[in-house]
């Protein structure tokens, strides 16, 4: 058994996240080492967390659920109620509690400084290894229950009951060709588009280093469902199960709800844009403030500094919420924009000076929560009177936000989220301060140079209780006619040319970009493309007044995750254009990717 796990595979575990090199020892001992990762608790990260390849991701279709998958699920639930005196039951991996397995084992043994939670006793052992003590990993618990099956339980946000959706862990001694089923047994959201064709994602090790695969999409027989774990507050919990079929044997194989983008990736993407010579004058980095566990929490400054012109006032923020990380990718490659060497991007910087706050709830992203930081509380709900102690990003956002509109013409907000129930990409705005109806303009600006953007699913009411989100807060207390929250999707869109397909990073950048143009669009002296928008608002203004969506159920980012009862009622819009026109149903999904843009 010593002579295997001494070989690089060690049954695929990934030996580099359990030690520290020497030459990463030394850097910890600098004097200018101010990004030290902390998690603000007793939990201690692995010494290393994984570091992934990119590659250039294909469009991989959704996939299209058994109408008999439902009765499958239930029936296998079932089946482990009635004969659970027959299942294994044997927990394999607890994030916190001691191993039985390795508590007597020196880690020496194995030249590492941490062990993993269980040890594969040779290579006729198949049972998985499971972690998830990296940053930003959630898995609390993996129970194996058959040969093959393993029931997961998540850890909820730290000091809460509730929140379990964002999933980030690794498998590894992995067994080619064999169907594994995983059932994650705690989630709590009453739907999930699990059931509308998205799959999890999944990252190979070997794939990566054979094929140079980075991310994809896998899993089939998916089905969320509600089981019969009650909940202590009601209501009972709800399971994803999905099974897989793994491409390599003794493979160390990553499992998560989104692409993960941790608070170090941040960090390295700062420190790349600052040295870069190209952008090192376009661009500031200043501190915002500390968080509660003492990580720091930067802010850019973007624009032309050296011009004299008057500029207006633009802020953008993301990562609230942590488990939502497709917005970190979209505020990074709005930043790869604005520094850019386009045109465009010489427009914006020559008559705007942007402020963006990359990610607010730094501690949330540490610890692998979904929505809340340490303080337990969703900090998209403290922006009327946030706490200097309890919600220091909030608090110091809101000042920067206040100080920007005292400085210049501040003309537009935007706090990026990603959405776990709607597909495509749409805004939520505020209306009821402007006759014309100006907040409609830019979301408009939006879908016409967006191919995923969906007007129709904007909403543009105040809930009463969604006031203390950004977009509301500042909406009323700053008089800040386009106030948004930028909703994505967490599985793709369902019209135009991408379809049926899952969102990738090119997504992302895409949606980035258009972002951007759009902001010149709105702003460019002639006003030629805002004069249309005007126009066909008020072409479809009177028809159109106090239409209401009865059949919208809205949980997303912006809005509350617990309550199923809530609804979302859509305000009065515009009819879309012709490309966002009533969706049709299509029986088959296309298999032929989208051709991309060059």
């Amino acid at each position: 058994m010593m002579e295997y796990m001494d070989q690089e595979d060690f049954y695929g575990i990934q030996k580099a996240l359990y030690f520290k090199t020497e030459e990463q020892k030394a850097d910890l001992k600098k004097p200018d080492q101010e990004y030290i990762t902390k998690t603000g608790t007793d939990f201690v990260l692995l010494p290393n967390s994984p570091e992934f390849i990119s590659h250039n991701e294909p469009f991989e279709p959704m996939y299209i659920p058994k109408q008999t998958i439902l009765e499958e699920s239930l029936r296998r639930e079932i089946e482990r109620i009635c004969f659970a005196d027959t299942l294994l039951n044997k927990v394999i991996y607890d994030c916190i509690d001691q191993s039985p397995f390795t508590k007597d084992t020196d880690p020496q043994q194995y030249s590492v400084e941490v062990l993993p939670y269980y040890i594969p006793q040779g290579k006729e052992d198949i049972t998985l290894v499971f972690e998830s003590r990296f940053e930003s990993g959630n898995l609390r618990r993996a129970i194996q229950i058959c040969e093959y099956e393993y029931n997961l339980i998540l850890k909820p946000d730290y000091y809460t009951t509730m929140n379990t959706q964002w999933f980030y862990f690794s498998i590894s001694n992995t067994r080619k060709d064999v169907e594994y089923r995983f059932n994650i047994i705690n989630m709590m959201k009453p739907d999930s588009l699990y059931n509308s064709g998205m799959k999890p994602l999944l990252y190979s090790e070997k794939a990566a280093k054979q094929k140079k695969i980075g991310w994809f999409r896998d899993g089939h027989e998916i089905c969320y469902y509600q089981n019969n774990m009650k909940r202590k507050n009601g209501g009972f919990y709800y399971t994803l199960t999905f099974a897989v079929k793994f491409q390599y044997d003794y493979d160390c194989v990553y499992v998560a709800h989104c692409y993960p983008y941790t608070y170090s990736q941040l960090c390295r993407y700062l420190k790349q844009l600052e040295s870069d010579p190209a952008k090192k004058n376009r661009v500031k980095r200043k501190q915002l403030c500390q968080t509660i566990a003492g990580n720091i929490c930067d802010f850019l400054i973007i624009g032309d500094f050296n011009n004299g012109k008057e500029k207006k006032g633009i802020v953008i923020t993301s990562r609230v919420h942590p488990g939502e990380t497709m917005a970190s990718y979209v505020v990074e490659y709005m930043i790869d924009f604005l520094t850019g060497n386009t045109q465009e991007a010489r427009i914006l910087r020559e008559n705007f000076i942007f402020k963006i706050i990359p990610m607010l709830n730094i501690d949330g992203v540490v610890n692998g929560n979904y929505r809340c930081n340490l303080a337990a509380v969703d900090l998209n709900r403290q922006w009327i009177d946030p706490s200097k102690k309890l919600h220091p990003t909030i608090y110091n956002a809101k000042q920067l936000v206040r100080k920007m509109k005292e400085e210049r013409d501040l003309v537009l907000f935007c706090d990026i989220h990603g959405h776990s129930r709607k597909k495509n990409i749409f805004m939520y705005g505020c209306s009821g301060k402007d006759v014309g109806k100006r907040e409609l303009i830019f979301p408009m600006l939006n879908r016409n140079n967006c191919s995923v953007f969906s007007f129709k699913d904007c909403c543009f009411l105040l809930q009463k209780d969604r006031e203390g989100s950004a977009r509301i807060a500042l909406w009323r207390e700053l008089s800040l006619i386009n106030c948004y929250t930028l909703e994505i999707s967490f599985c793709g869109a369902d019209f135009g040319k991408y379809e049926y397909f899952h969102f990738n990073q090119d997504i992302y950048r895409e949606i980035a970009q258009s972002f951007c143009l759009s902001i010149i669009d709105c702003y460019e002296p002639e006003q030629v493309k805002v004069r249309q928008i005007q126009e066909e608002i008020e072409q479809n203004s009177l028809k159109n007044q106090q239409k209401d969506d009865k059949n919208s159920q809205d949980e997303g980012s912006d809005y509350s995750n617990d309550d199923p009862k809530e609804q979302q009622i859509q305000a009065a819009q515009p009819p879309m254009d012709q490309q966002n026109n009533q969706i049709k149903k299509v029986k088959k999904i296309p298999m032929l990717p989208p051709k991309k843009k060059k």
